[in-house]
Parts: C-alpha cells; structure tokens; sequence
C-alpha cells in the first residue's frame, strides 16, 4: 500500500461513486494517527485543477437539519484514500473545534447538497420549521400531534379519513404500517421529504413506488413479486418468507444501491438487479455462495452474517473481481484454503472477520495482514465453542468488550435455565399460566440482580435479553403470550 504524506492546507479531489461528479476537501489538522479534513464546495463533472482552488470555500450544509454549518471530521491517516487526486495547497480560514470522528468523505454531503437545492422550496422550509418549533401541535385525527412528528404508524394511518390532514405534519420522515392503504402511495408520492417506508406483511402482488421519493425500503411479504423503485433508493430491506417470483426494478439496476436480506430457510430469491454493489445477508443458518459472483458481478460490498450458521462454496467469492470490503460473524464450515487469497480480491480493503474458525481465521489473518487497509479477525471460535453456543442467542457477548467475562457466563446459565423450565412448563397436558409468569419474573429478576453492582446493560444488550426470551417462547410454542410476558419484563425489568 502507497503511504501519503498529509500536510495541513492540502486540498484533495475524490470521485463519488454514484453520479461520477467530483468533489473536493481539505486537510486542516493532523494528529499522530488521525487528521481533520472539511468538505469544500466543490462539485462538478470536471476533475479541480489548482487554479480552481481560489474560488473554493468551505461547504455550507443546508440538507434535512443542518444550519448553514460546515462539516469536519477525524479521520484515520492509515486509511486515507490512495487514490485520491492532490489538487494543491491553500490557506486554511477560522473554523470551529472537530469533535467529529469517522472515515474520510466519499461526496455524499455534496450529493445531498445538490439533491435538496432541487425539493419543493416550500415543503423544505416547512420540514425545518417544524424540527425547530418542538412545542407546536395541531389536531391530525382528533388527537394533539406534534407537528414535528417524524414517524407515522398505524394507529394513526388507520383513523384518519383523508391522508391530506397529514399536511399539517411537514416533520414527516417515516411511514411503518402493516396495512394497506389506497392513499399510501399517492401521499408518499407528493410528500418528497418522507425518506423512510416499513411495511410488514405486505400483500400486493406489484408494489410500485417508482414515483416516490424515498431512499430506505423495507418489506415484508411473500405475496410481493414485484417491486418498482424509484433512483433516490439507496437501502432496500427484505424481510421474511419471499415469494420465489420476487423481481426488484431500479432505474439503476442496483448500481450505488445496499440490499439487506434477513434470510428465511436460507433462501435467497433472484431479484435481477445485475449492477448491484452492496449485499448484505443476515440469518444465515447453512447457505451455499455458489452462483452469487454470476447474480452480482459488480459487488463491491459483501455482508455475511449467521445464526450462526454454516456457509459453503466460499471460493466463489475469488470471482467478485470488484470487491471492496468483505465482512463475516458467526459462520462457519470453510477451511483457510477455501478463502480467497489476497491476489484473488485486487480491491478489497477491508477484511472484518468476527466469530469464525479458530483454525480457519488464524490463517487468514495471517495472509491478510499488510496487503489492505483494515484488517480485523475477532473472536476466533473452537469447534467445542461452535457446538455449545450453536443455539445461544447471546453468544456474541462472549469477548464483547461491554459484558464482563463473569456477567456472560451467568447470563447464559440463566438463559438457559429459563429455556428448561419453559420447555418443562410447556410439556404439560394443561399450561399453568402463572407458572409460565413466575419464571418470566425469575427471568428478568436474574438480569436485574447480574446489572445491580455492575451495569452493564445498555440499549443493545437490553435488546438482546428480549430476544433470546422471545426465542424462548417460539420454541416452546408459547408465543401466542408474547405480548403480555414481554410486558411483564418490561414492567419488572431496572436496566
């Protein structure tokens, strides 16, 4: 790898993948292992040449609730981009402290920029006067709502009569439904600032969003076979049992596009989308990879995750030629001799390997390491670690920096007692449902007992406890009661 000497005031040009539009920043601070660029206002078809750099300036961000503010960030020096072009050198102007920390800039502020000079000036101005007014309300349904309400779901989509009283909502970013509404589309459709659609269970047969303008999707429902998207997609979320029909259609065939895909009997459905450049596959619980190079040539991004799981055919991945970044957790059942060689991905920089085969990730770290940008191999598992932890859905907490070696073995010990009891409860000829409650209250008082002297329950461990109990439930076919035991937990649980 080309190392690159910074030096504060060096102005830099990047190409954004999407648009082919170049963009530039500047480098304004270097620490010993870190340096602070800012994005200039630079944005044109045309590569900079350095007398472009006396009318540069430091761009200005406007887009969703920035404030006319600048945008810097901490950036490793180790994985600053080769190939970015060195426009020259110019004078640095007052700034404000960086207390950003990230990766170097790939034109998504400029993108952005560009793409909301182009909304409705007046939806615009109505959507940052709403985030700005936090108190203001109006009456939507014969409720109170905020007018600075971001998310719409249900239980109000369902009781209104028209979807234009939700005009006086120009905070909206988020739709979540689990119906289908006749005035869903055509609100979505003249509503440019709504980014975000959920919607489970869907029914249609065609769900045509073409003239939307939203830029994440997710959908659940085998009944869908076709999808139509509009350009401004960038995420697509499939969800659940997928009808083998299903077909999705962007104007950009996929190119600049992330699809995630929380596989169901590890099933993967031929979508098309031939330029696709990010995949993503979660739930993996024995998949083979064979045929993915010949769906997906242009992959620049691959996403593995399993249940764990088992995947096969890992060779194939030798044949995505393009591959940038390649990541890996909780799978197993390859050999380091299936894995690419480095001289196999000419691309690739990074190499996120988390939860694999002790034997298998020693060696490719091994291999890997000096020939890209990032490399991280963690959590190397035995064989013995493999067979105990196959079914527990808190194995990722063991080596996690945030749960104390002790806290993960008597959480597990407690889930798992938890796991026989319910089993033992459920075998009976007639369920005693307060038993079944008793030993939900055991459960979460456990959690509260381990989290008293030393907290280690945040957001996503709390998260975590939830749903290795919903687990719970699903095997033991207890799960009609999910929504009352879940609520007890909630009501009993002090992290």
């Amino acid at each position: 790898m080309t190392k690159i000497s910074l030096q504060i005031g060096d102005v830099y040009a990047l190409q954004e993948r999407e648009t082919g539009k170049w963009f530039a920043f500047q480098i304004v601070q270097i620490g010993e292992e870190n340096a602070v660029y800012i994005d200039l206002d630079y944005w044109s078809e045309k590569i900079p040449e350095e007398s472009h750099l006396k009318k540069m300036s430091y761009l200005r961000l406007n887009h969703h609730l920035w404030n006319n503010k600048t945008n810097q960030c901490w950036a490793p020096i180790k994985f600053f981009p080769s190939h970015a072009k060195r426009v020259g050198n110019m004078v640095i102007r007052p700034i404000e402290e960086c207390k950003s920390y990230g990766n170097w800039p790939n034109g998504s502020q400029q993108k952005w920029t560009e793409k909301w000079e182009k909304l409705p000036k007046d939806q615009v101005k109505a959507f940052k006067k709403a985030h700005t007014k936090w108190n203001e309300t109006t009456i939507v349904a014969g409720k109170e709502v905020k007018k600075n309400l971001y998310g719409l779901s249900d239980d109000i989509l369902g009781v209104v009569s028209y979807f234009s009283e939700f005009d006086m909502l120009p905070g909206l970013g988020r739709v979540n439904t689990t119906k289908d509404y006749p005035q869903l589309i055509p609100f979505l459709e003249r509503r440019y600032l709504i980014r975000e659609l959920v919607w489970d269970h869907c029914h249609r047969r065609e769900l045509d969003l073409s003239r939307t303008h939203l830029e994440e999707v997710e959908i659940s429902g085998e009944d869908v076979e076709s999808i139509l998207l509009p350009s401004s997609v960038s995420n697509l979320t499939l969800r659940g049992k997928l009808s083998p029909n299903l077909r999705v259609h962007s104007p950009n065939d996929g190119y600049y596009m992330i699809i995630r895909v929380e596989l169901h009997d590890d099933f993967l459905p031929d979508v098309g989308l031939n330029r696709l450049t990010n995949l993503r596959l979660t739930g993996i619980q024995d998949f083979n990879l064979k045929g993915i190079s010949l769906r997906y040539p242009g992959l620049m991004w691959l996403g593995l995750a399993g249940k764990p799981g088992y995947i096969h055919d890992v060779a194939e991945i030798s044949n995505l030629c393009e591959l940038e970044t390649l990541t890996m957790d909780d799978l197993f059942g390859f050999s380091a001799d299936d894995f690419p060689r480095p001289e196999n991905l000419p691309e690739l920089r990074n190499l996120w390997l988390e939860s694999v085969s002790a034997e298998a990730g020693k060696t490719i770290k091994k291999s890997y390491k000096g020939m890209i940008q990032d490399l991280q191999v963690l959590k190397l598992r035995s064989d013995e670690w493999l067979h105990e932890n196959l079914n527990n859905p808190l194995r990722h907490w063991d080596g996690s920096e945030f749960v104390p070696k002790s806290k993960y073995t008597r959480s597990v010990a407690l889930w798992k007692e938890t796991r026989r009891r319910m089993i033992e409860e459920a075998s009976h000829a007639e369920l005693d449902f307060s038993a079944v409650k008793r030993i939900t209250i055991d459960y979460v008082d456990g959690f509260n007992k381990l989290d008293r002297r030393t907290s280690f329950i945040e957001t996503e461990e709390r998260e975590d406890i939830f749903n290795a109990f919903e687990q719970i439930l699903n095997e033991t076919g207890l799960s009609e009661f999910k929504e009352e035991l879940i609520q007890l937990i909630d009501d009993n649980r002090r992290w």
